[in-house]
């Protein structure tokens, strides 16, 4: 094993233990606070890794191993809860793939994510802050908003599987299929592309400009599902994670790196305007 995914494995082992103990010696607080503290206090630790290596990118997988982590954790105070055991199975599949793709795609300390390269460049001096609040503890509140499903699944170990649950199991399928496409196709297209200034237009790319952004949001969405169908509730506090979810995508995320492909690929206006943003075109052209 490289000495990059060594450390990457030390640091979230480290992060891992420093949850655990923080939710062990909080007794005193409500379980899902309990867990939403331990997330915050492993969020820390992979900040001040960052703070040594100087490279924001360590804080990546924190996004799709923290959740196949609290799903496990949830099931293994109740297994005949079969629902929750759905869940399980589909972050944890989510998750695998999710953190597969990013050491695929990781090149080690000396690359960081373009993002956090021009966050730091605008912010100058208020990098540090800028980096704790927007790169780290932003997105872990966001991950947990998306948690709460879980937890709601876990608080009615006795219901039922029902219609929603078929729904969920199709929209999460679906959602986790999406992204592994997307991503499988955008690597394919970077390896033959003729020139780096190339726009990307096949397959699942040719139908919305951002299928793995669409994959993304309808996992979560998957995972409210399973929640509306453990209460026959749509509007609940779970309701809370697919929205944040569509809001970081749409308002920050997809804004974001549209802007850097407008100054770079002179096509990509083209695709743009002649290509759904998120919601896919049934028909392709």
């Amino acid at each position: 094993m490289n000495r990059p995914r060594l450390l990457v494995i030390n640091i979230y082992s480290l992060a891992l233990v420093a949850g655990l103990a923080t939710f062990a010696f909080s007794l005193t607080v409500d379980w899902m606070l309990r867990v939403f503290i331990a997330d915050l206090v492993a969020t820390l630790v992979v900040f001040l890794a960052r703070l040594y290596y100087r490279n924001a990118s360590l804080y990546d997988p924190f996004w799709s191993l923290v959740p196949p982590i609290i799903a496990l954790g949830l099931w293994l105070t109740q297994f005949e809860n079969l629902r929750l055991l759905l869940m399980l199975l589909f972050v944890g599949i989510w998750g695998i793939r999710l953190t597969a793709n990013w050491l695929k795609t990781w090149h080690g300390l000396e690359a960081e994510d373009w993002r956090y390269q021009a966050l730091q460049a605008k912010s100058g001096r208020w990098y540090g802050l800028v980096s704790l609040f927007g790169i780290h503890l932003f997105p872990t509140v966001l991950v947990f908003l998306g948690c709460i499903s879980l937890f709601v699944v876990a608080d009615r170990p006795l219901t039922g599987l029902n219609y929603w649950d078929l729904l969920a199991v199709l929209v999460t399928s679906a959602s986790i299929w999406i992204e592994y496409q997307a991503d499988r196709e955008l690597h394919q297209f970077r390896t033959q592309r003729a020139t780096p200034t190339e726009v990307i237009n096949r397959g699942l790319w040719a139908r919305c400009r951002h299928p793995n952004y669409l994959g993304e949001v309808g996992f979560w969405f998957g995972l409210w599902l399973f929640s509306v169908a453990a209460t026959t509730s749509v509007w609940q506090l779970a309701t809370l994670g697919p929205l944040a979810m569509i809001v970081l995508f749409v308002v920050i995320s997809i804004p974001m790196i549209e802007t850097k492909l407008l100054a770079e690929k002179p096509a990509y206006a083209h695709y743009q305007k002649n290509t759904p943003m998120l919601l896919p075109r049934l028909t392709q052209r």
